[in-house]
């Protein structure tokens, strides 16, 4: 199998800005309709942020843009995802996701150009994941431990 070499260049640049915004718009839709699936009483906002000026985009002179950020909470719990950078080593992006008790790290590990594969890390023991799905958010809303 050939690698192919990506020419790095202001294009290339905005293509990735910009496909980290629908990526984190897509997952946040996701979150947003499992989550009504957990518990009733949830409440869903979503907040504007700036986008984190990263190396490359400040190369190419390529401005930030504006990201969104999710919160879901009730009476009882609360959780935060909020996206730290598009450009992490080893993976396409990266969500920090904090509760009351927990921090969980949360990468999309696909390849450019292919379907997000979102994992959650264990902060403190990176190399235990596990995939994201509507599961691992149940225990994230209530704030149960994901990695035992």
């Amino acid at each position: 199998m050939k690698n192919e070499i990506k020419k790095i260049d202001r294009d290339y640049v905005v293509l990735r800005v910009t496909d980290w915004k629908q990526r984190l718009d897509h997952l946040f839709s996701d979150i947003s309709d499992w989550s009504k699936n957990v518990k009733e009483d949830i409440e869903i906002k979503q907040y504007d942020i700036p986008q984190a000026r990263e190396e490359l985009m400040s190369k190419f002179d390529v401005e930030p843009m504006t990201i969104n950020s999710l919160v879901l909470s009730d009476t009882d719990s609360r959780a935060s995802f909020i996206p730290l950078g598009l450009w992490v080593i080893g993976s396409n992006g990266r969500v920090n996701i904090s509760t009351k008790k927990h921090q969980y790290i949360l990468f999309d590990l696909g390849d450019d150009n292919t379907s997000p594969l979102w994992t959650l890390v264990n902060p403190t023991h990176r190399k235990e994941r596990i995939s994201f799905n509507k599961e691992a958010l149940t225990k994230i809303i209530k704030d149960e431990e994901l990695f035992e």
